[in-house]
Parts: structure tokens; C-alpha cells; sequence
């Protein structure tokens, strides 16, 4: 029985599959729970694509797999909190800011931080994949995205925003309260004096020919930070972790580098990170089951990714998959906006990490924790460098360089 489940249990946090394929298997493959305000989750690949296609059935307004039932707890977050036809112009509005090319843009500046984070670790000899350097690498990237200082509280904030925020709702709404007064300060510095960064962008955008209001330009200024930042480090995390793990693995992508692009998206598939939360705006029947008017659809993207009827051998992670067509980005109108960027983040933090530390694995095997609710990824991946470690790995990834 699959009804009943916890997001934030440490069984489905730590390996939610078993419970996706029991749901899959059984008579009816959508679960229900009372837990954290009651949702349904679907885990067929079918269900779980055409849900996130049917905004009309599905709405957006919530996006959170708990708390509050109503838009992001109450945050405006365009153009990830809205439906057609409104969801188009809110999303044309930031899209210059992630087309490709300003995306291929990033890469020396991505390329020179994961090489300087990743030398650290390797003269050390060992450290943490995901504090020591995923989550450094992802939001050094936000940090110049937004055209602010590196460091302050950014990982504070995102921890407690999306890791404790979903059970803990007095603590998101401080977080929130503390992140939209240091944007408003933003927004108000770049009204003064504009620069080449997000922020500054937002104070000139317009939507239909008129100015974005006050509330627009703080809610797209928000998401971008939450939105490219655990998920990001989490993807990162989790495929260092794989390849910490998977000797075979990490062997071929340092004898076959041609490889990574497809590896890069057989990690995305098996480790999906994100889950998002719909509401149902009218009653619908699914597979036996009425989904009534106002209630909450979860939609893991990680369990679309596992479904054996759209993936050979789905819980085999093979970093030559060719056919791939996985959710990990969601689909349709709000398929990721960032997905080009986080892509460029992946590919490079693997290809520099492996360039300075080819041989690592896990300082503690057993111990390894993962996060659950909206983003899945482990929490910290302890790492010992194997073979000829300290400065003579960093001279030798310069060399190589």
C-alpha cells in the first residue's frame, strides 16, 4: 500500500523508487496522503508529463508540495505561479536573461570557479562535494547572475527556505521576509545606478509595454535565486556521489570524455531533484480515484524518470543511455526556464572535478543523508582523494589545462 506516504520521511527521502514503482505496480499508480496538508502523487511517466502539460486542470498557483494551498504560500513568483495566458508574457519578460547564448556566456566564468574550488579539496586531500564545492559553485553563479558580492547568506537562506521551509512554515516565512529586504535593497541600489547583471535588468523590464510592478520585479528576482540554487548543487551533489560510487563509471568518463554529454543527462535522469505541487481546479477522475476541486497533485519528475514502460532498465544509471527523453526540467509552459545554465553548471563541475581529483571515493560510505519535500539531494558527500593527492594533483590538473 502506497497511500500514506511522507515527503520528508528519511525512508522516501533517502530512496523514494521502491514507493514509485509499488505505486506503479499496484491497481491504481496515484498515492494518496493526509500528511502536510494532503496531496496525490502520480507516478507514471504518462500521467506525470500530461498533468504538467494541462494547466487548465492543473494550476500552478501552487507549486509547493506543502504548506499553505495557495501561490507559493503566498509569494508571487512570475512567471513560475501562473497559468496561460498570463505565464507566457511573465516568462518572455525574463527569457533574454537565459537564452543560449547568454547562457554559453558563463562558461570560463563557471570553468575558473569549479577548477579553484576543486583544487582546494584536492590539496586537502579530501572534503565535502556538495558544501565544499556544489553548493560554493552554484550560488558563486547566482551571486554573478544577480550582480551582488559572493558569500553573505545566500546558502542560509536556501536551506532553510526549501529543506526546512516546507515542514517548518514560521521559519519559511522568515526566510522570505529576510530575502525580499535584501532584494528590495537590491532593486532600489540598481535603480540608482544600473550594471550587467539580473537585477538591474528588472528595473527596466516591461511587460505589454508597461513597467513591471515593484511586486513583479521582487517575485522574479526571488525565484531565480531559489530556483537555480539547491536544485543546482543538488544535481551536482548527487552525480558526484554516483561517480564516488560507480568506479566503472568515473573510469569510462576519464577514458572516453566524449562521453559526458551523455552522462550528463543519465544523471539528471536517475537523480531528477525537483518535485512540484499543482492544485486541481475542477474534480478529476484518475485511474479510479477523484481528485476533487482545490486539492494538491504532486508531481515527481524523478518518478516519470524511473518508469520501466518509458525507460530500459530504469534503475540502472547508464552513462551511454541514448534515448533519454527524461522530466527532469518538467515539460510544457513551465518547462525550466534555467535548464541551459544548470546543464552548463553540471557538465563543468563534473569535468572539473574529474580533471583535478580522477580518483576519490566516499569517506563515509554508510552515512550519506538526503534531503526530501521539493528538492531531493544528498546532503553532504564526504570525499577522500585517492592516489597522489595535495599539490602534486593540482599541478597536475594545471598541466592538463
Amino acid at each position: 500500500m502506497t497511500d500514506g506516504y511522507d515527503l520528508f520521511s528519511a525512508a522516501y527521502r533517502n530512496d523514494p523508487a521502491p514507493m514509485w514503482e509499488a505505486a506503479r505496480a499496484s491497481g491504481c499508480p496515484v498515492a494518496h496522503t493526509e500528511a502536510w496538508g494532503g496531496s496525490y502523487m502520480l507516478t507514471r511517466f504518462d500521467d506525470i508529463r500530461d498533468a504538467a502539460r494541462n494547466p487548465e486542470q492543473f494550476s500552478s498557483r501552487a507549486v509547493e508540495v506543502a504548506g499553505p494551498l495557495e501561490s507559493a504560500g503566498g509569494l508571487l513568483l512570475p512567471p513560475l505561479t501562473s497559468d496561460p495566458p498570463q505565464h507566457k508574457r511573465e516568462r518572455d519578460v525574463l527569457m533574454p536573461y537565459f537564452l543560449p547564448a547568454r547562457t554559453a556566456a558563463y562558461e570560463n566564468f563557471i570553468r575558473t570557479q569549479a577548477r579553484t574550488l576543486a583544487e582546494g579539496i584536492a590539496a586537502r586531500g579530501s572534503g565535502d562535494a556538495v558544501g565544499d564545492y556544489a553548493e560554493h559553485l552554484t550560488l558563486a553563479v547566482l551571486t554573478e547572475l544577480l550582480g551582488v558580492p559572493p558569500g553573505g547568506r545566500f546558502s542560509e537562506w536556501m536551506v532553510r527556505m526549501i529543506r526546512i521551509g516546507g515542514q517548518d512554515q514560521a521559519v519559511r516565512a522568515e526566510v522570505v521576509k529576510e530575502i525580499i529586504a535584501y532584494l528590495d535593497a537590491l532593486l532600489t541600489e540598481r535603480t540608482a545606478e544600473r550594471g550587467d547583471d539580473l537585477i538591474s535588468y528588472l528595473v527596466d523590464a516591461e511587460m505589454d509595454g508597461e513597467p513591471l510592478s515593484r511586486k513583479h520585479k521582487l517575485g522574479s528576482a526571488f525565484l531565480v535565486l531559489i530556483a537555480g540554487a539547491d536544485t543546482t548543487w543538488s544535481a551536482i551533489g548527487s552525480s558526484i556521489w554516483h561517480l564516488a560510487t560507480h568506479d566503472d563509471d568515473r573510469n569510462r568518463l576519464l577514458t572516453e570524455p566524449a562521453l559526458m554529454a551523455t552522462a550528463v543527462e543519465e544523471f539528471l535522469r536517475a537523480y531528477a531533484p525537483v518535485t512540484v505541487g499543482r492544485i486541481s481546479t475542477s474534480d478529476v477522475e484518475m485511474h479510479g480515484r477523484c481528485v476533487h476541486a482545490g486539492e494538491r497533485v504532486i508531481l515527481p519528475f524523478g518518478a516519470a524518470n524511473r518508469d520501466p514502460a518509458v525507460f530500459e532498465a530504469p534503475e540502472e544509471v547508464r552513462i551511454d543511455r541514448r534515448r533519454n527523453r527524461h522530466l527532469t526540467f518538467g515539460t510544457g509552459a513551465h518547462r525550466c526556464l534555467g535548464s541551459n545554465l544548470a546543464r552548463l553548471e553540471l557538465r563543468i563541475a563534473i569535468e572539473e572535478w574529474l580533471r583535478v581529483m580522477p580518483h576519490f571515493s566516499l569517506a563515509n560510505p554508510g552515512t550519506i543523508e538526503w534531503s526530501g519535500g521539493q528538492t531531493r539531494g544528498p546532503q553532504s558527500v564526504d570525499v577522500v582523494v585517492s592516489g597522489k593527492q595535495g599539490q602534486d594533483t593540482v599541478v597536475r590538473a594545471r598541466a592538463l589545462s
